[in-house]
């Protein structure tokens, strides 16, 4: 009777503290679905913005059903873990992408469960920026660190000068040289440059290898690269100032 008891009890027990979590799908293309969780449908009318409330399992199978049949159904697995343990009172965001012509779940965050009516009062277009101001945002951050910088495109609009200024002052107050370089080539291959703006970036380094080094991946960004040799004055090594001539020759020459 005792281990009856205590079974019981243990069963009572993980009840109580099972995941009780928000699950939020988001429709990128703007479409209206229902939503199913674990074959139970959640939404009476179709919505581009669809969430499912105390959630208690941790491992549930959605499935998307288009009000356009031209858009193919979606079926996915859903983990609502934290660092892949159980968890509770966090809201977890996906949205459905398209990739190579059909649509697949993307998580976007974990967050904790919002208790005011702040999102509540944004309108579907409005919350739907928002989520893919977060997406951008991430993909951004990921693609920093991984130093995968876009392509040279050609200048559209030129940075102002309190922008930049505010961006050198954020590059002097990351004190780790290997994250400021990184996120200097990042503000540079995102931004319309010349050469005189890019030398002031360079005066919030330090190191002269990090300066040749900016100066030479710039090359390929800046607007005004018959300017390119006034990145001497930023250099005071002679090594420094060789390869940086040799660089540049290279590049004219090819």
């Amino acid at each position: 009777m005792p281990a009856r008891i205590l079974l019981v009890l243990s069963f009572c027990l993980v009840g109580i503290l099972k995941a009780q979590n928000n699950l939020t799908i988001v429709s990128e293309n703007g479409e209206p679905f229902w939503l199913y969780l674990n074959e139970h449908k959640l939404n009476d009318s179709a919505q581009v913005i669809v969430t499912a409330t105390e959630v208690k399992i941790d491992t549930c199978t959605i499935r998307v059903t288009y009000t356009n049949s031209k858009i193919s159904n979606i079926t996915a697995k859903v983990y609502l873990l934290q660092r892949g343990r159980s968890c509770k009172n966090l809201s977890f965001m996906y949205t459905i992408v398209t990739e190579k012509g059909k649509p697949i779940l993307k998580y976007i965050s974990t967050s904790d469960i919002i208790t005011d009516s702040t999102e509540v009062k944004k309108s579907p277009s409005e919350y739907i920026n928002s989520v893919f101001i977060s997406v951008k945002k991430q993909e951004d951050d990921k693609n920093r660190l991984e130093e995968n910088y876009p392509s040279p495109t050609l200048c559209a609009k030129i940075i102002n000068d309190s922008l930049l200024e505010k961006q050198i002052a954020s590059l002097k107050d990351n004190h780790i040289e290997l994250n400021r370089v990184k996120d200097a080539k990042w503000f540079i291959s995102n931004t319309c440059l010349s050469v005189v703006q890019t030398q002031k970036i360079l005066t919030a380094f330090d190191y002269e290898d990090s300066k040749l080094d900016l100066a030479e991946f710039a090359y390929n960004y800046l607007y005004d690269k018959d300017n390119f040799m006034r990145f001497l004055k930023s250099l005071k090594h002679k090594t420094d100032l060789s390869k940086l001539e040799k660089f540049y020759d290279n590049k004219i020459s090819q």
